[in-house]
């Protein structure tokens, strides 16, 4: 099943020079979204394998560098996010407060899936003390010149996911999943921390969220799609 205006990738966020969508490897591809502001290039989500190729990629369609990254929102720290963050280590990294220890390394996911991976092979995070991090402690807006990015907690997939919109596109994370059979839905039960929790934190959501101003809603995966009322409730599932 496929919901109503669907677009199953990344076109509907392209708009270079001014910001640009780029994706990485490994077993899922993960998105890193790039644009320019006033307060110079912002990054929301540092993808996976490849992460520093697609960050020179990306960053060159907008006439720059990956060290010219100033803020990189995250919208969770599993490892297929946070795969660029060495190519950015000089950008201040926004993410939530419950985020936090797991982006540093001094916690450990509980869900099926990530934690057998990291059993598997241990993530290399950066240390608390190298990096600059700004906390999410709720939702909170980010003044960017005449742009504002606005940060909305959704715990659940992870403890402190966010979820961010920016010019009227809004950034889910992996609490927006999409699956060729079945389309969008919520966060995946083996992947996630807290499932229900990740569709109630949704719910809660889009009652504070004004949807006339979400015009595409984005998983981390690169699946995209026009926001309606249909993606909304499917979202929920």
């Amino acid at each position: 099943m496929l919901t109503a205006g669907c677009t199953r990738g990344i076109e509907l966020v392209q708009n270079p020079p001014h910001a640009v969508a780029v994706t990485t490897s490994g077993a899922w591809a993960s998105m890193i979204y790039l644009a320019r502001s006033d307060s110079g290039i912002i990054a929301i989500d540092l993808g996976w394998t490849g992460a520093d190729a697609a960050l020179e990629r990306g960053t060159r369609r907008l006439d720059a560098k990956p060290a010219d990254v100033r803020v990189a929102f995250i919208t969770h720290a599993h490892r297929d996010h946070i795969g660029g963050w060495k190519a950015v280590r000089t950008a201040r990294f926004v993410l939530g407060r419950a985020e936090v220890p797991y982006f540093t390394g001094s916690a450990q996911y509980q869900g099926l899936v990530p934690s057998s991976a990291e059993r598997v092979s241990v993530t290399e995070r950066p240390n608390a003390a190298d990096v600059t991090l700004i906390e999410v402690a709720g939702d909170t807006a980010f003044a960017l010149g005449r742009d504002t990015l606005w940060a909305f907690s959704v715990p659940g997939h992870t403890p402190g996911s966010v979820a961010y919109l920016f010019r009227g596109i809004l950034f889910g994370g992996d609490a927006v999943n999409y699956r060729p059979m079945s389309g969008f839905q919520g966060a995946r039960p083996e992947m996630s921390d807290d499932p229900a929790g990740s569709r109630a934190s949704m719910a809660a959501l889009w009652q504070r969220v004004d949807t006339a101003r979400v015009k595409v809603v984005c998983s981390a995966h690169a699946k995209c799609a026009r926001n309606s009322a249909a993606l909304r409730r499917d979202l929920l599932r």
